[in-house]
């Protein structure tokens, strides 16, 4: 049944349905949920920005209460794609939807529950969707939130906006996997009541010692730490595995204006630490007295997650901050703590609990352009170890029900050289559950010509490493996608990197990207690249002079299986 409201309660017939007049822009449906349905489908036009044009509000209800409130581009005639709300935890139940909109009333006839959703029989196998990294069912995804190990799962939150194809109403999404390279994706974990309200970025932690009180009937929950844009900082409490959650009710715990914070224990001192990005801070310009906002990444302390003291900041740092510890690889003893924002930049330096000090300055971490909002898994069990790290992949995929990607999960190590320090990331060694079939050649030399793999695709693992030899330039193609080393100027592709004879090459191949590590991550390229409509193939190939050879120690190809596949 649908009703109408407007000033006037006036009940008219419209469509072999009663509806009613009582404000004028608000049009509700209510909708019986079937005891087998799963999804509540909202038929939506456009897969691109302009669509955004023409969104208009709408409002899940359950007994009076709003469940989320979006905005959507609803489909008054055909649909591009249906987006969809979950509700089977609403089974047999009476949901009610409202659209901000007194001419939508053909678009709202359309919304309907059901045990599907239209597309599904498709799904993970649309022509431009990635194989090797993940993406959500529908709608859009950018930064990871809340990566921690918890109940023998991986779990992967993300700013999601289920409704549609570009970025906005972040809602916290959700999936799991029990070795980083198969994803389950689940019911989206934060809602937006309150538009106005959204669920940005963020982090999750478990306390063990129950410092908090959270623990309930033995369990110690899943407790995300983060942003409410209308409020500040929030923490939402999960006991059944990041099923559902339940806000804290002496939220916000902080409130300033900033975003995304990350929570981590620090042991030596005995409290927790919050890193968030704030712009509260201000400072004087030295001549004139002027004050400036200040933006930086700003440190905070607590005893009990709940409670939290300002301590101090490091500036010109912007969004998504991180700050943990690693052991300086072949060192016995020697480790240093990173932080890092939202591209990815990071500085290297020492921690006391409460304020960092910069030892070595800026360093570039990604080389490609297409990084951004990485973040790194909390309570990983000793016995793992890894400082491991997923990004937000930003690949567009046009005319598609979905959009964007995250990177394929690295091992953070950090290294020392006659420059200073460095953070080298690899991929994680469960890639190699994905190899399929595969080609290898060892100690073929090139003289200004090429060798290809056999193997066609979009999907590989590679690994190539090449003695650099005499050749002028040499390098690889891989689907159109093209790595140069040039010997005259030192450079690949367009970023200076002296070497002194090998060049390995580790590349990742999906539909819409390359993940590149140059010399096990000395370089690191995260870049957008369509292999589908492409020619495609992998091929090595040397130029220069004369006897200009180079010698390819070793050439590998892997076919990688979906990891959608199960």
């Amino acid at each position: 049944m649908m009703k109408i409201k407007t000033l006037f309660l006036i009940s008219v017939l419209l469509l072999a349905g009663a509806i009613t007049v009582e404000a004028q822009q608000s049009l509700t449906k209510e909708i019986t949920i079937g005891e087998n349905d799963r999804y509540l489908n909202f038929p939506v036009v456009g897969w691109n920005s302009k669509s955004d044009n023409d969104q208009k509000m709408m409002r899940i209800r359950y007994n009076g209460e709003v469940l989320d409130e979006f905005l959507i581009s609803i489909a008054k005639g055909d649909a591009d794609w249906w987006a969809f709300f979950p509700v089977e935890r609403y089974a047999g139940e009476n949901l009610t939807v409202e659209l901000d909109d007194s001419s939508g009333s053909k678009a709202l006839e359309k919304v309907y529950s059901d045990t599907i959703f239209p597309g599904l029989e498709n799904l993970y196998r649309e022509r431009y969707r990635q194989q090797v990294h993940f993406s959500s069912r529908r709608g859009w995804n950018n930064d990871p939130n809340g990566l921690i190990w918890y109940e023998g799962e991986w779990h992967l939150f993300y700013q999601h906006n289920p409704y549609g194809w570009s970025w906005g109403n972040m809602h916290w999404g959700h999936a799991v996997s029990k070795d980083l390279v198969q994803w389950e994706e689940l019911p989206d974990a934060l809602y937006s009541p309150n538009h106005n309200n959204m669920a940005f970025s963020g982090g999750a932690v478990v306390d063990s010692d129950n410092t908090s009180g959270f623990r309930r009937d033995g369990v110690d929950p899943l407790i995300a730490t983060y942003t409410r844009t209308g409020s500040g900082e929030h923490l939402a409490l999960s006991y059944d595995n990041g099923g559902t959650f339940e806000e804290y009710e002496g939220n916000p715990v902080v409130e300033h204006n900033g975003r995304d914070p990350k929570v981590f224990w620090y042991e030596p001192g005995n409290h927790w630490v919050m890193i968030v990005y704030s712009e509260s801070q201000k400072r004087d310009l030295a001549d004139s007295g002027e004050q400036v906002r200040l933006y930086q990444h700003s440190i905070y302390t607590s005893s009990d997650l709940k409670n939290w003291e300002y301590q101090s900041g490091v500036a010109d740092f912007f969004e998504c901050p991180e700050l943990f510890e690693l052991p300086v690889e072949g060192s016995d003893n020697e480790s240093k703590w990173i932080m890092y924002d939202g591209d990815g930049k990071y500085v290297i330096g020492d921690f006391n609990g409460k304020e960092f000090t910069i030892e070595q300055g800026v360093t570039q971490y990604d080389y490609g352009g297409d990084f951004y909002a990485s973040q790194t898994y909390s309570n990983v069990p000793d016995e793992d170890g890894r400082r491991i790290q997923i990004g937000w992949f930003q690949t567009e995929t046009p005319y598609m029900p979905f959009n964007q990607s995250m990177t394929f999960p690295t091992e953070l190590s950090l290294k020392k050289d006659s420059d200073g320090y460095f953070l080298a990331p690899t991929p994680v060694n469960e890639i190699e559950k994905l190899h399929q079939k595969s080609w290898k050649i060892e100690n073929q030399i090139l003289n200004d010509n090429t060798i290809s793999s056999p193997l066609r695709g979009d999907q590989f693992h590679i690994i190539v490493e090449l003695d650099k030899g005499e050749a002028t330039s040499f390098g690889m193609n891989i689907n159109g996608y093209e790595l140069t080393y040039n010997q005259l100027r030192s450079t690949l592709n367009d970023t200076f990197y002296p070497i002194d004879k090998t060049l390995k090459l580790e590349v990742i191949v999906d539909r819409m990207g390359v993940e590149v590590f140059v010399n096990d991550g000395e370089l690191y390229y995260v870049e957008e690249h369509n292999s589908v409509d492409t020619e495609q193939k992998v091929v090595v190939f040397s130029s220069g002079r004369g006897d200009s050879k180079m010698l390819i120690k070793n050439f590998e190809v892997y076919e990688l299986s979906s990891i959608w596949d199960k």
